[in-house]
């Protein structure tokens, strides 16, 4: 059986408890660390990212919702990096989901 990766592996059929996901990697560096970061697809068509720092002395996981978009998802997990890397305050609940792309400044 030849599995077109694209799309394909949403129609294998998996036992009833069972779930499939497809999983991207990236590599985010800001303010001098690094960041893993996966973004996950279920068979749904639905996205939610994760990450953490690479090298660090302590355990962080910055976290998306499930969204429509794998953009929205990464962009969502890259915010909550960011706000931390460079020591922001949280300024208002949701601030991560919405962001103001003409000024570059979170909403």
């Amino acid at each position: 059986m030849k599995v077109r990766v694209e799309t394909d592996w949403k129609t294998i059929k998996l036992k009833k408890e069972a779930e499939l996901l497809r999983k991207e990697q990236y590599v985010y560096r800001i303010a001098e660390k690094e960041y893993e970061v996966e973004l996950f697809e279920t068979a749904e068509g639905k996205y939610y990212a994760i990450g953490q720092p690479v090298y660090a002395d302590k355990l962080t996981i910055y976290g998306s919702g499930v969204v429509d978009t794998p953009q929205q998802a990464i962009e969502q997990t890259l915010r909550k990096i960011d706000r931390d890397a460079t020591h922001r305050e949280v300024e208002q609940v949701g601030e991560d989901v919405h962001h103001d792309e003409s000024t570059d400044e979170y909403q």
